[in-house]
């Protein structure tokens, strides 16, 4: 196990601490290379992956990913999961490719569904170098073979994936047979669409980018009592300004419902710093879940015009400071 440690300290000493110095093609440090050059084909959509790079700095990767790429960061000893792709029949190919028929789902899922919806500054600062797009995307136990001093078994409970995030330099994302050939493929796409910008919204927070106005917080109480349960009440939540909770899957994956059921699953919603629940980030989840529409449908402005009031704050901070219109995103494509 020595062993596997020094490994991992050694990768980390390695890690480069500015993506914007780092050419991705022929990279230093810890970054992977991108082998066989980009794009990777001559497809309309390697044309339309060319221009996202162009743009946006994010390379679209889809042939040649190996089990190297997909587990550079240190696995934890305790559980010796790894990240896998591709087929059971592939799992032991020297790298995955995704399916040629794939290909257009993943594309115009980026070109229509992420990047109309944010600015270029937020999309270098938020998004890794790479995203690799692969099929069947999951976890499984790693062998750690007879220098494991004990048997090491993978805890993961959900091995199928749509999303790994990787704090090097790639994300991987991978969507099932079902999701994109669904006759509810439109409410999968915004699954996803809410899902993976929520992640890069978070991605940003975590660098101390995202911030928040003043304006927003003037008029919550933390420290009031309120009530959850009777809209009647003058502490009632929304009356208050406090919107509902909204897993950060958006009902992808394992856990399918999208709202938090109870607010007293996490006490820490209330606390202006908590990174889980906290209620800047939460306003956001709501304004890219819900369309307009259906979110004076849920909050009626005439019953709570604070929510409205700080709704409205949330969408031209987010538009101003980084480029995200969470409204379009609501809407997706078809507004």
């Amino acid at each position: 196990m020595k062993k596997y440690l020094i490994i991992a300290l050694a990768s980390l000493a390695l890690l480069s601490a500015c993506r914007e110095s780092e050419d991705a093609i022929t990279p230093s440090g810890n970054y992977s290379p991108i082998r066989g050059g980009f794009p990777q084909g001559d497809s309309k959509y390697d044309s339309i992956i060319n221009d996202i790079k162009n743009e946006f700095g994010v390379y679209l990767l889809y042939k040649d990913v190996t089990e190297a790429d997909l587990n550079r960061e240190w696995v934890s000893t305790g559980t010796g999961d790894i990240y896998v792709a591709g087929s059971e029949e592939e799992r032991d190919a020297p790298s995955w490719n995704l399916p040629e028929e794939q290909l257009p789902y993943y594309v115009n899922y980026f070109k229509e569904d992420i990047f109309p919806n944010i600015g270029k500054e937020f999309a270098n600062s938020a998004f890794p170098v790479k995203i690799y797009m692969i099929d069947n995307l999951r976890t499984e136990p790693r062998d750690f073979g007879d220098e494991s001093d004990e048997e090491v078994g993978g805890t993961d409970t959900d091995p199928r994936k749509m999303l790994m995030k990787g704090t090097f330099d790639c994300w991987a994302i991978s969507f099932t047979d079902e999701m994109m050939n669904s006759s509810e493929a439109e409410y999968t796409l915004k699954q996803q669409r809410c899902m993976l910008i929520i992640e890069l919204i978070k991605n940003l927070d975590k660098k101390n980018e995202l911030g928040s106005p003043d304006e927003f917080w003037a008029g919550f109480n933390f420290n009031d009592t309120m009530d959850i349960k009777k809209p009647e009440s003058a502490k009632y939540k929304y009356k208050l300004g406090f919107v509902d909770m909204i897993n950060d899957n958006f009902g992808t994956g394992q856990r399918k419902q999208v709202w938090v059921e109870s607010y007293f699953t996490s006490t820490s919603y209330w606390e202006k710093s908590n990174k889980n629940y906290n209620l800047f980030t939460t306003y956001i989840k709501n304004i890219m879940w819900l369309t307009p529409e259906e979110f004076e449908q849920r909050y009626p402005s005439s019953l709570y015009p604070m929510i409205h009031e700080k709704r409205d704050i949330v969408i031209d901070y987010m538009m101003k400071r980084h480029g995200v219109d969470l409204v379009k995103i609501s809407y997706g494509k078809n507004k």
